[in-house]
Order: structure tokens, then sequence, then C-alpha cells
């Protein structure tokens, strides 16, 4: 605990020694200095809470003056906060969906003049001072302040059935903080801003790190000067003598320009069919290349590397595995791995370079499992496509029960983390789990994604997965603000609709994965032929060949220059593209997908030459939403209705 609240009517302090070592060590390595409240008591009665999940302590600030920490009481469902900030005036913290003042839950306190704690529960109303609530949802729990700093704990229910509040949900959420000189609540100037969090989320501290060891696969290159690239460099694993187990991963996008320029990155493991894997050490240690240019394709050995190890998203924080898993390394002595980032450079400026990796933490100390991952989703195909200026538009990829049926052990496997994943026009996201005739509680949802906070999510509770199983992962877009088609693609503003799962024990299975069939398209589209090219520029999209009139332009082109997009075609389109029945894409280390794209990314374009999918192995397999009893979660307001203001 970073607080100690003693009984009734006794003194409280704020101790930050007390913090644990790891935390106390984060802290340090940021240049933190570490206070002791003990120049000024306040004595005041309040009421014993202490949560049951973990504590998270985090700096909001750029420059160490605000700092907050939370746990969640998760039998009587309230969350507990704990502020610290160098100041002897007012602290405002506000709970927001969309990160500004309006419509914000904002609770204000501190210790005034006379030496007394306050708090207030109000609502934001624009950039002014915020309104006071009829209902006081916010309680104080202490408040204590010295010369420089005040402290306070508080609490509030997670849903409080407040109109003025906003709930508190796995959805990501925007903290905005402000502070004031004195108690007077006035325009806070430059002393504001907005911290980005998932509130209800755990996080896994290791307890025992002496045997930890630490590798870095870090590159220090200029970043390409086209809109946005996929790199990749290869990388020598250090000597093993033996298996070990990789245990955390540290992401290293330090700088300001690392943050605005490096989208996300994924690392694989390389393994040459023959196992010879003496054909990637030439490539170790140059300035790597475009990851899936044909000349690239042609001469580095790309291809190879395929078995998804980490992923990383921006603002995606440090991660460490749950104390009984770990991803296993070391079958070979040597062992290597490739690198992709994905540069975002859509000013396409020059001359920028920076360091972009990860460090990975390992120990020789086994652990009971072998860790595993597998993405889910919609393929990287065009028929993921958004008509412009739609709100709320959905696409759906399906991991089929024959997939999991062939893929999964009978015994089945544990996800244990996930990350979601879309580009820019990403709203919301749902990873959905079937069994049966009955869908099971949500495995991860979040309706308020944050595309610059992309971080991986360890579940609360493990979810068996079973053979038979399907999996279906939904992501809603707004295209509102776009006048043109968006389709799948690699740039961020092109989409993507995938879920990187983690779980154990480790099997073959790379993705599961569903695609609709684009061919059905083309006769509403009045389309009559296209061919395919391969090549990572092309987005996954044909070309296309018949109207003459349009030779030769993209699909996305010919969509832009021919549709209208009226409010009944944009339905139509949302009715076939969510509920027709999609092309199972199942992929393992042994067994390719359909696509090439599936396999981790891998955009090789579609391979038919016609304008029909005909040059694919035909595959028996359809997926599509099963006829089952759907989950409906708890609602904890039915009081309140469907005008309900989840804001």
């Amino acid at each position: 605990m970073l607080f100690n609240e003693l009984e009734k009517k006794k003194v409280f302090f704020f101790n930050f020694l007390k913090c644990s070592s790891v935390t106390k060590q984060n802290m340090e390595t940021r240049g933190v200095v570490l206070y002791v409240f003990l120049v000024v008591t306040v004595t005041v009665t309040v009421t014993t809470v202490n949560g049951d999940g973990d504590r998270i302590l985090e700096q909001l600030d750029q420059n160490g003056k605000f700092f907050a920490s939370w746990e969640i009481e998760f039998s009587t469902k309230i969350i507990i906060f704990e502020l610290t900030v160098e100041t002897i005036g007012y602290i405002g913290l506000g709970l927001s969906v969309h990160g500004g003042m309006n419509n914000a839950d904002i609770m204000v306190a501190g210790v005034g003049p006379n030496g007394k704690p306050y708090i207030g529960d109000f609502h934001g109303i624009g950039n002014t001072i915020p309104r006071r609530d009829k209902q006081e949802d916010w309680v104080l729990l202490s408040g204590v302040e010295n010369g420089t700093h005040t402290n306070v704990r508080i609490y509030r229910r997670l849903d409080t059935c407040d109109n003025e509040d906003v709930p508190i949900t796995s959805d990501t959420m925007n903290m905005i903080w402000a502070y004031g000189v004195t108690d007077d609540l006035v325009y806070h100037s430059h002393t504001r801003g907005t911290h980005v969090v998932n509130l209800l989320d755990t996080v896994t501290i290791p307890t025992d790190t002496s045997t930890f060891k630490q590798w870095d696969i870090i590159v220090d290159t200029p970043m390409p000067t086209t809109s946005f690239s996929y790199w990749c460099t290869i990388h020598k694993s250090p000597r093993f003598l033996g298996i070990n187990h990789i245990v955390g991963f540290k992401p290293f996008v330090k700088t300001k320009v690392a943050i605005e320029h490096t989208h996300h990155f994924v690392i694989y493991k390389c393994e040459a069919p023959d196992h010879n894997n003496e054909i990637f050490e030439p490539f170790v240690g140059d300035a790597g290349g475009e990851c899936y240019g044909e000349k690239e394709m042609a001469t580095r050995p790309t291809q190879y590397c395929k078995n998804i190890l980490y992923d990383w998203g921006a603002g995606g924080k440090e991660l460490f595995l749950p104390e009984h898993v770990g991803f296993p390394v070391g079958t070979r002595n040597t062992e290597y791995y490739m690198l992709e980032i994905h540069y975002n450079n859509p000013t396409r400026i020059t001359n920028v370079q920076f360091l972009t990796g990860v460090s990975i933490i390992y120990t020789p100390k086994l652990r009971k499992y072998d860790a595993g991952m597998f993405t889910v989703g919609h393929t990287v195909l065009a028929s993921l496509l958004l008509p412009p200026k739609s709100q709320d538009f959905k696409i759906v990829g399906h991991c089929s029960p024959e997939c999991t049926t062939r893929g999964i052990p009978p015994e089945g496997v544990k996800i244990f983390n996930v990350l979601l994943h879309t580009h820019l026009a990403g709203r919301k996201m749902k990873l959905r789990h079937f069994r049966g005739n009955k869908e099971l509680e949500w495995i991860a949802k979040d309706d308020s994604y944050h595309f610059n906070f992309q971080k991986n999510r360890p579940l609360r509770e493990e979810r068996k997965l079973f053979p038979g199983d399907q999996l279906t992962f939904e992501c809603t877009y707004d295209t509102t603000t776009r006048p043109n088609v968006t389709i799948a693609g690699f740039s961020t503003v092109n989409e993507m609709c995938e879920v990187f799962v983690w779980y154990y024990p480790k099997i073959p299975m790379l993705a599961c994965s569903s695609f609709y069939d684009i061919q059905r398209l083309f006769p509403a589209f009045g389309i009559k032929k296209v061919k395919w090219v391969r090549g990572f520029n092309k987005d996954s999209q044909p070309i296309v060949l018949e109207p003459v009139h349009m030779v030769n332009r993209t699909f996305a082109e010919y969509l832009d220059t021919e549709i209208d997009w009226t409010n009944e075609r944009r339905g139509s389109l949302q009715n076939e593209l969510h509920y027709t029945p999609h092309i199972a894409d199942c992929a393992s280390a042994t067994l390719p997908g359909v696509t090439q794209e599936l396999q981790n990314h891998l955009p090789q374009a579609t391979p038919p030459t016609n304008n029909l999918l005909n040059d694919i192995p035909p595959r028996p397999e359809l997926v599509a939403y099963p006829n089952t009893h759907n989950y409906k979660p708890f609602n904890e307001c039915p009081q309140m209705g469907k005008f309900y203001m989840k804001r």
C-alpha cells in the first residue's frame, strides 16, 4: 500500500517510501523525487475502505508534480484514488470518454485555509468552470497537506447510476487533471492535462527477479521518407545454454519523435525450412530494409520469420507475463528474430533518426507453461471496406469452430492477455466467445478505443478455449470526416481489424481469422473484370480491368469515382459484410492459411489473376455468426432505462 490508513480519528500521513520495491525503482528511474508527508497533519473522521485489486501508480504530468494511484474494491464495486500533487491549492481529477471537459465527471478536493479537507462532485459543461452535481458521488477518505504538497484519498462507485457521472468500465478512459495555486476554483491555465488509462485492468509485477536477464532488440536507423513503411531488421539472440523462458517486455520508444512516428512493431521468431538458420547471419547488424517489397522479399529471408513473439502498439507499456507462464527460447544455442517496425510518416519528413525496439526479459528458471500467441480478426483484404462519411460501421472477423477443432487440443488452452488493434478510424472493439448454442461473457471490450493508446491488456480471469469454440472479433469505425472509401491496408489511413491473443500452453496455431469474399461485391458495383498485383503497397486490393473506362484504377479509386454512397447502399453493404458467411482462414506453423497476409501481416497481396478467387485452393469452410443466445452484460442501473448517458 502507498497509503496506510490508521483507525478512525487518527493521524493520516502519506509516505512514498512505503512503495513496493518495483514501483519505487520505476519512479526513481524517471527522476521522481519521493516525498514524505510528515510536516502538517489533519485529523478527520473517515470510513475505512481498502481495495482488493491491484494498486497502480502513475505520473499524470510531464514534470513529476501530479501522481495518481488507484485500486478497485470488487466486492463493493468501488474505485479508490490517492492523489498527491505539488500544490497547496485545489486538486481536480476528471473522468472523460473523449478527453475534454464537456460531459466529464469531475472531482475537486483539497485542504482549505482552515485546515479542513473538502471535496466536491462536478460535471463539465465545456471549457469553463464545471457545474456542481445534484448528487454527490465522490467520497473523501482523507486529506493532508504540508508546505508544498497536498494529498487526498477518495472513492466512488464504478457506476453511480447518475446521469451527471461517467461509468467506469473496461473501456479506455481519459483522466483529465488540474490543480490551482489556491483553493479558489478558477481557470487552471497550464496546470492541467490528460492521461489515458484502462482503470479496471490488472497488472503483473514479478515477485522474484533474481534470475532475470535482459537482451535488447533495438534499431537506430533513419526513418524512411515514405508516408508509411514496414521496416525489417534481423537480430541474433544471446547464446543460450538450454531452454529459457521470456517473461517480460519493456518497449524502448522513449523520445518524442519516436513516439510520434512509431505506430507499432512486431517481433517474429525466424526459422528456415531446412533448419539452416545460418541464412539469417549475413543480415544481422545491417540497416535492414522494407519488409515486403518485391526486391527485399527476393533478397532477404523475411518470409521465414512467421511466429509472433511480441506486439507493441502506440501508447503500449511494459508487459510481464503471469508467473506460471513463459515464452520458450533456446531450442538452439543461437536463435534469430525479426523486428518489424511500422513507421508512420504522413508528412514525409526527412533526415529523422531515433531508437525503437524492445528489451526482452528472460530467465533460465523455467515456468510451468509455455506461452504462445495467435491473431483473430478480418484478413487484410479489400473486402474490409468502409464507406465514406459513415458512423458506427462494423467489420467482423471469425475464428471458426472448424479451426479450433483442428488446432486446439482436447484439454483446451487458456487466454490470459489480448491486444486490440485497428487504425485511425477505429472506435470500438469486442472479442466475443461462443460455445455450442451459448455466447459466453465477452473476453474483451473497448467502446472508447484510443489509437495512440494500444496496450496489452491482461485478463483479470483467464479464459478457457476448447476445440469447437468460436471467437468473433468486431470492430466499429467512424469515417464521417472522410470523403473517400477506406479499405484494408497497412498504412494508418487504411484499416485493420485484429486482436493479438496470448495463451498457454503453446500450440502451432498462428492465426484464426476470416474474410468476406470480395467477388460477391463486384456485380453490385458494376465491376466486370479485375487483376491482382503482388506488392506491399497495393494494399491487398484488385486493379480494375473492366469496365474499360476505369481500366487500371484500384478498387478504392473505382468506388470513389463511380459509387454514390446513399444511406440505402451503405446499409446494404453493412448487412452484407456483417452477416454473410465468411471464408474461414486458419493458419498454423505447418498449415498456411487461405491467404499469405494471414501469416502474421505478410502483405503479399491476394493471389488471384482474374476477377474470381479461383486461384485460391478451394476450402469448404465458411463461418458466420452462430445461432445462439447472445450474452447480455449485467445492467447496474436498470432504473435509468435506455436514456442513461454512457458518456
